[in-house]
Protein backbone atom coordinates (compact mmCIF):
# COMPACT_ATOMS: atom_id res chain seq x y z
CA UNK A 1 0.00 0.00 0.00
CA UNK A 2 1.30 3.82 -0.28
CA UNK A 3 0.19 6.93 1.45
CA UNK A 4 -2.04 9.23 -0.74
CA UNK A 5 -0.45 12.09 0.76
CA UNK A 6 3.11 11.41 0.82
CA UNK A 7 3.48 8.70 -1.29
CA UNK A 8 5.49 6.50 0.71
CA UNK A 9 5.03 2.51 1.09
CA UNK A 10 2.14 2.06 4.31
CA UNK A 11 2.10 -1.18 6.24
CA UNK A 12 -1.78 -1.49 7.96
CA UNK A 13 -0.50 -1.05 11.39
CA UNK A 14 0.70 2.07 10.46
CA UNK A 15 -2.40 3.60 7.57
CA UNK A 16 -5.39 5.24 8.44
CA UNK A 17 -8.10 5.12 6.08
CA UNK A 18 -10.30 8.71 6.67
CA UNK A 19 -13.01 10.99 5.07
CA UNK A 20 -15.49 13.80 5.55
CA UNK A 21 -19.31 12.96 6.39
CA UNK A 22 -21.65 15.88 6.26
CA UNK A 23 -25.13 14.74 6.97
CA UNK A 24 -26.21 11.30 4.40
CA UNK A 25 -22.83 12.60 2.47
CA UNK A 26 -19.36 11.15 2.36
CA UNK A 27 -16.69 12.24 -0.08
CA UNK A 28 -12.72 12.83 0.38
CA UNK A 29 -11.69 9.18 1.23
CA UNK A 30 -7.72 8.98 2.00
CA UNK A 31 -5.57 5.58 2.96
CA UNK A 32 -2.79 8.15 4.99
CA UNK A 33 -0.32 7.46 8.03
CA UNK A 34 -1.51 9.22 10.96
CA UNK A 35 0.69 12.20 10.08
CA UNK A 36 -0.72 12.67 7.14
CA UNK A 37 -4.46 12.46 7.97
CA UNK A 38 -5.93 15.86 5.97
CA UNK A 39 -7.64 18.31 9.12
CA UNK A 40 -10.60 18.44 7.63
CA UNK A 41 -11.37 14.75 8.19
CA UNK A 42 -14.51 14.17 10.69
CA UNK A 43 -14.05 10.49 10.06
CA UNK A 44 -11.69 7.74 10.84
CA UNK A 45 -10.95 4.19 10.78
CA UNK A 46 -7.47 2.29 11.53
CA UNK A 47 -6.27 0.13 9.11
CA UNK A 48 -4.67 -2.51 11.16
CA UNK A 49 -8.36 -3.07 12.10
CA UNK A 50 -9.52 -2.98 8.89
CA UNK A 51 -7.73 -5.89 7.68
CA UNK A 52 -9.85 -7.76 10.35
CA UNK A 53 -12.44 -9.95 7.88
CA UNK A 54 -15.39 -8.74 10.17
CA UNK A 55 -14.20 -5.08 10.26
CA UNK A 56 -13.12 -4.97 6.60
CA UNK A 57 -16.88 -6.06 5.71
CA UNK A 58 -18.27 -3.46 8.21
CA UNK A 59 -16.58 -0.72 7.14
CA UNK A 60 -17.74 -1.91 2.98
CA UNK A 61 -21.09 -1.94 3.89
CA UNK A 62 -21.27 0.66 6.20
CA UNK A 63 -20.90 3.16 2.68
CA UNK A 64 -24.49 1.56 1.62
CA UNK A 65 -25.95 3.97 3.82
CA UNK A 66 -24.06 7.32 2.41
CA UNK A 67 -24.19 9.29 -0.75
CA UNK A 68 -20.35 9.32 -2.21
CA UNK A 69 -19.41 12.20 -4.27
CA UNK A 70 -16.42 10.27 -5.46
CA UNK A 71 -17.31 6.30 -5.80
CA UNK A 72 -13.44 5.91 -7.38
CA UNK A 73 -12.07 6.60 -3.54
CA UNK A 74 -13.41 3.89 -1.72
CA UNK A 75 -13.18 1.31 -4.41
CA UNK A 76 -9.41 1.78 -4.52
CA UNK A 77 -9.51 1.33 -1.07
CA UNK A 78 -11.27 -1.15 -0.41
CA UNK A 79 -8.76 -2.67 -3.37
CA UNK A 80 -5.67 -2.07 -1.82
CA UNK A 81 -7.30 -3.42 2.15
CA UNK A 82 -8.37 -6.71 0.41
CA UNK A 83 -5.12 -8.47 -0.07
CA UNK A 84 -4.34 -8.40 3.24
CA UNK A 85 -7.84 -9.47 4.33
CA UNK A 86 -8.88 -12.19 1.68
CA UNK A 87 -6.12 -14.84 3.00
CA UNK A 88 -6.88 -18.33 3.99
CA UNK A 89 -4.26 -17.70 6.59
CA UNK A 90 -4.93 -13.87 7.95
CA UNK A 91 -4.51 -14.20 11.76
CA UNK A 92 -4.79 -10.69 12.12
CA UNK A 93 -8.18 -10.74 13.27
CA UNK A 94 -8.04 -13.55 16.03
CA UNK A 95 -4.84 -11.71 17.14
CA UNK A 96 -6.19 -8.70 17.10
CA UNK A 97 -9.31 -9.86 19.04
CA UNK A 98 -6.68 -11.53 21.67
CA UNK A 99 -4.96 -8.17 21.92
CA UNK A 100 -8.40 -6.63 22.01
CA UNK A 101 -9.61 -8.41 25.16
CA UNK A 102 -6.49 -6.51 26.66
CA UNK A 103 -7.23 -3.20 25.17
CA UNK A 104 -3.70 -3.76 23.23
CA UNK A 105 -1.84 -4.01 19.79
CA UNK A 106 -0.62 -7.53 18.98
CA UNK A 107 2.90 -7.68 20.10
CA UNK A 108 2.84 -4.90 22.49
CA UNK A 109 2.39 -5.54 25.83
CA UNK A 110 -0.06 -4.35 28.03
CA UNK A 111 0.49 -0.76 29.94
CA UNK A 112 3.09 0.01 27.40
CA UNK A 113 2.85 1.75 24.23
CA UNK A 114 3.72 0.32 20.48
CA UNK A 115 8.08 2.36 20.26
CA UNK A 116 8.76 1.49 17.04
CA UNK A 117 7.40 0.11 13.32
CA UNK A 118 8.48 -4.23 13.70
CA UNK A 119 11.64 -4.08 11.11
CA UNK A 120 10.94 -5.98 7.77
CA UNK A 121 12.99 -8.71 7.28
CA UNK A 122 16.53 -8.72 6.12
CA UNK A 123 17.04 -9.13 1.95
CA UNK A 124 17.67 -12.66 0.94
CA UNK A 125 16.95 -13.94 4.93
CA UNK A 126 15.03 -17.09 5.94
CA UNK A 127 11.72 -16.79 7.42
CA UNK A 128 9.27 -19.07 8.76
CA UNK A 129 5.83 -19.10 6.09
CA UNK A 130 3.35 -20.86 8.57
CA UNK A 131 3.34 -24.02 9.92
Amino acid sequence: MVCDRCGKALVPLEGIVSWTRDGTDERSFALTHAPCVPAEASQREEVRRLVWPNEFLRFATDRFSYRIADPDEVRAIVWALSPFVVRHDNPAEMDGMRAASFGAIPGVKPGTEQTATPAAPKEGAEVEAGK
